[in-house]
């Protein structure tokens, strides 16, 4: 890749004695959709977690627009233009959506308000209700709410993690559709999907994890259409979690792959 916006290199994280993730390293060029894919424990959540300033590496090194980011907090990172769409949106329910989406802005003060704006124009469902707590939204809507507080960063590189997760699915076409559109205006998108193959449709390039290792890499639409890769990674449900795991691989794609 000529250009790329992040570079991990030999990244490692660990939760005491227990190592999820043993030496990933993967790209995404500036502009792309690259899209990180596997089973249950496979440690995709630590990886972006680690690369989002949301867990310390234990090793290795993250580069992000030419900078080494490597351990440095989320806070700092979204003045960056780094932010992250988190696992299970995490929005705050007792606050209103308007209040949601300010403290996307937090770091530009009052100079957010435009792009709250044009958030709502973007999601016009959040701007009927933005007076409302947002836990009276949807799933759905809660998921678009996320995206918007994450856009209001104006971040240059949007981290997601398993947007589509619980979502019916007409809602995940919707969300898809507004990643497209996300990646098309410029923003460098790197997507943790439990919707394996709905990942590898809307990616440019893809890396396959098993536990806590890359097996695979390559553009998205030829490892789509390897049906050993299909086969092997993508297409089984490898049953419940197991007890005892770390909280990141008790989370990681709780619902099947594909």
């Amino acid at each position: 890749m000529a250009d790329p916006i992040l570079v991990v290199e030999d990244l490692k994280v660990g939760y005491g004695r227990v190592e999820a993730v043993h030496g990933v390293s993967f790209r995404a060029e500036r502009g792309s959709l690259v899209t990180l894919v596997g089973a249950n424990g496979a440690g995709k959540s630590s990886v972006i977690n680690a690369v989002s300033g949301m867990l310390r590496p234990k090793g290795g090194r993250v580069t992000f627009d030419g900078r080494d980011i490597t351990g440095v907090p989320s806070h700092r990172l979204v003045k960056q233009g780094l932010a992250q769409v988190p696992e299970g949106r995490q929005i705050l329910a007792t606050l209103t959506i308007e209040e949601n989406l300010q403290l996307g802005g937090w770091h530009a003060g009052g100079t957010a308000q435009p792009v709250i704006d044009a958030m709502y124009e973007r999601f016009p469902v959040l701007a009927e209700r933005r007076a409302l707590p947002a836990g009276s939204l949807s799933g759905g809507e809660q998921q678009m709410l996320a995206i918007a507080r994450a856009l209001v960063a104006k971040p240059t590189l949007l981290l997601m993690d398993e947007p589509s997760m619980g979502l019916a699915p007409k809602i995940v076409d919707e969300v898809f559709r507004v990643i497209e559109e996300i990646r098309v205006a410029g923003t460098t998108v790197v997507l943790v999907e439990q919707n394996a193959r709905r990942a590898l449709r809307a990616a440019d390039h893809c890396y396959v994890l098993q536990t806590g290792e890359i097996v695979h890499a390559g553009p998205a639409a030829e490892l789509l259409a390897d049906e050993r890769v299909v086969q092997a990674y993508l297409g089984v449900d490898p049953g419940p979690r197991r007890s005892g795991q770390p909280p990141d691989l008790a989370r990681d794609d709780e619902t099947t792959a594909g």
